[in-house]
């Protein structure tokens, strides 16, 4: 262990022995991880709540190799990226809360999981290959966005010489030299000031990828469209439960004289909407992707550009091109999960968009 280890770094380091996904450390709180999506608490017995120095302490050091590290008391929150040499990546939040503050770090595995381990269906190394058009990556925060994208973008440079620049705030996943493609990784609030500038320059790096960030607004948006629009793959994250709740997102960010413009823009560069959500295993170990897939095809672009007459259709849609496309529905994909046996019943209904279809669908009603 290092000179300097920490009490942080052993509950760093008992998150990743543990494989849990988070952990979460409030003042005078006990301490808690969660794991498979569950939160699970450390008895007082075993480890007591900490204080309030000792958790400025932990804040301290996570923070002490930052360039400029801001100043723990009267700061209401601090974002970073944290390492242990050799075990793991963490994503720090700290946050101040009832006059104290507590600490979110999030675990990011220093390998990038592949198809096999996340149990991605192919279809998505297919979308992944096309070479231009927009990509938008859908999910609630935690449901694993991210990961997914980062095992698509290695598959790509396992497979060809291509040059993917990406902003990310923080960087989480560090992609290999070792591959035929390259990626240059940028991060927000390091080595830009903000998803806008990396944009402007990226065209300018010479990408054939870029991967945009979390899509928060018009600026961006319009810009991710117009780099789609002159020949490169974006792919980029929104923060939506269904396929048309992302579209609907995006699509409120502007003014509604000029949504009839942006549907006809996505309805040209859009290539492929995928929303997913973690749900656990029935057998109690780990946790399962389930997706909405859309990929578009000429019927999915007429709904596209009939949106206010079409858009409630491409539901059924998705579920219709399952076989030939590989898209479906929310909905259809937690039956097939059900059937495989791979989840509880219970957490498919309580989880479907369409809960009173969903029991309908399983012949439960």
């Amino acid at each position: 262990m290092a000179d300097d280890w920490h009490l942080i770094d052993q509950l760093l380091l008992l998150l990743h022995k543990n494989n849990g996904s988070d952990l979460i450390i409030k003042t005078g709180d006990r301490i808690r991880m969660k794991m498979d999506g569950r939160v699970v608490t450390i008895p007082a017995e075993k480890m007591a709540p900490p204080t309030h120095d000792q958790v400025v302490e932990m804040i301290k050091h996570l923070i002490r190799k930052l360039p400029h590290p801001p100043t723990v008391e009267g700061a209401h929150n601090i974002d970073c990226q944290y390492s242990l040499e050799n075990v793991s990546h963490y994503r720090i939040h700290v946050m101040a809360t009832a006059r104290s503050f507590g600490i979110v770090a999030r675990r990011i595995p220093q390998e990038i999981p592949n198809f096999e381990q996340l149990r991605l269906p192919p279809v998505l190394g297919e979308i992944a290959d096309n070479r231009n058009g927009l990509i938008l990556i859908g999910g609630a925060t935690g449901s694993g966005k991210s990961t997914t994208l980062s095992a698509m973008l290695y598959r790509v440079i396992q497979r060809r010489p291509v040059h993917v620049v990406t902003l990310e705030d923080p960087i989480e996943f560090r992609y290999p030299f070792d591959c035929p493609g390259t990626v240059t990784q940028r991060e927000v609030g390091t080595d830009l000031e903000s998803y806008e500038q990396g944009l402007n320059d990226c065209l300018r790096e010479a990408p054939d990828i870029i991967l945009a960030g979390e899509i928060r607004d018009k600026s961006v948006i319009q810009m991710a469209l117009m780099a789609a629009e002159t020949g490169h793959l974006v792919a980029a994250t929104v923060h939506a439960t269904t396929a048309v709740g992302t579209i609907q997102r995006m699509m409120g960010a502007f003014a509604a004289e000029e949504q009839d413009a942006f549907i006809e823009r996505m309805a040209e560069s859009l290539r492929a909407i995928v929303v997913q959500k973690l749900l656990p295993c029935k057998e109690g170990k780990g946790r399962t992707a389930v997706m909405e897939i859309l990929i578009v095809n000429a019927v999915i672009r007429q709904f596209l550009l009939d949106w206010s007459d079409k858009a409630q259709e491409i539901p059924r849609a998705l579920e219709e091109g399952h076989r030939i496309y590989g898209t479906q529905s929310f909905d259809q994909h937690l039956q097939m999960l059900v059937e495989d046996n791979s989840i509880s019943y219970e957490d498919a209904y309580i989880n479907a968009v369409f809960p009173e279809d969903f029991e309908m669908r399983m012949g439960r009603n």
